[in-house]
């Protein structure tokens, strides 16, 4: 059997190296991974066989599917996994210019799920006890309006780009820091309300900001494997410590009544393959949803500890391969993780 030749793009996140390790170790078949990133110091390039410097696919989509069309002819690639939001998005509205399978849902759903007001509003039509509370603004007078509705300042609230990727312009708005704890904590994104102030007060319009009630912890991902709508298997990664946008220390199990949430969730949004969903409660201790990411989720290859490798199975799907999961193997079982820093080298002489 010839090497499975698989792209995968966006390889330059912290955590590229577990999913790309999931895939070469899958103990099923050989593979060739071939790997591109808009930053050529891409973490990932030391993980793939090939590695070529791609245009970032947020800036010039066009670009972007004209590099990957040449690198499907260039290495007679066999299957594609787009790794980026803005990846997904662009191939999955020009898949049909590719003959290979691309590992990404259809546009038109990918479109909604990355929009957290579509996101939001599908949510309180569809499944409401999983909605947040949260309000549109694009002034800063609705700006004020929203966050005292919300409760503020007795209660924080979260700022964040309805458009937003990965965690990038989320901010807490808090007054409640004291100056003593400033100076002995580290630095995170909670700002008073002067910071905002200073930003959009004499705008008289801005892009659209989502401002949603502050959820507690414990935060909870969600990595799903799912086909068309219907969910395989999910697997609840509690955070312990770490950010919205990585997980250092945390512990993993398999949890049937998330998975039963999850599966509302993905036929709603007509979810494929595999996606990530960020949960936290809020003031009634009730599990809601706050992110949605319809792809690759960056901690996905964690579960290769369990012998569930989220993302062979995932390309085992896009390549119309059958696959068995057998969930009684992961009943019962808990596991804490912990994520350390590692580093390689490159002779700059």
């Amino acid at each position: 059997m010839n090497k499975l030749r698989i792209f995968i793009t966006t390889i330059g996140g912290l955590t590229s190296p577990d999913c790309l390790l999931a895939l070469r170790n899958n103990g099923e078949r050989e593979v060739f991974l071939y790997g591109s990133d808009s930053f050529s110091g891409a973490c990932g390039r030391k993980f793939v066989d090939i590695f070529e410097q791609s245009p970032d696919s947020a800036k010039d989509t066009k670009g972007f599917i004209d590099f990957m069309l040449s690198m499907v002819k260039k290495y007679q690639i066999d299957v594609i996994i787009p790794c980026g939001n803005d990846d997904n998005l662009a191939l999955s509205q020009y898949k049909k210019h590719f003959d290979i399978p691309i590992m990404v849902g259809e546009y038109e759903d990918l479109v909604i799920a990355y929009d957290k007001l579509a996101a939001y509003e599908n949510l309180k039509k569809e499944l409401p006890q999983y909605a947040p509370k949260y309000h549109l603004v694009s002034t800063f007078e609705d700006f004020l309006k929203a966050i005292f509705s919300l409760g503020y300042p007795h209660k924080k609230c979260v700022i964040k780009p309805r458009l937003g990727r990965g965690g990038r312009g989320v901010y807490i708005l808090s007054d409640s820091l004291l100056q003593k704890e400033v100076f002995s904590i580290k630095p995170a994104n909670e700002m008073p309300l002067s910071f905002f102030e200073s930003i959009l007060k004499d705008k008289r319009s801005f892009d659209d900001l989502i401002i949603m009630e502050y959820l507690q912890e414990p935060f909870v991902s969600a990595y799903s494997l799912c086909q068309k709508g219907k969910n395989i298997i999910t697997m609840e990664h509690i955070r312990e410590w770490g950010n919205a946008s990585q997980t250092y220390r945390g512990y993993v199990r398999y949890n049937e009544s998330l998975e039963e949430l999850c599966s509302h969730i993905i036929q709603t949004f007509s979810l494929d393959y595999t996606n990530n969903m960020e949960l936290a409660h809020n003031e009634n201790a009730s599990l809601v949803l706050f992110d949605l990411n319809p792809r690759l989720g960056a901690s996905s290859g964690v579960d290769t500890y369990f012998g569930l490798n989220f993302p062979y199975f995932a390309l085992k799907l896009a390549l119309g391969e059958n696959i068995h999961i057998d969930k009684n193997l992961y009943k019962d079982k808990q596991y804490r993780f912990y994520r350390y820093f590692t580093q390689w080298w490159e002779n700059m002489l």
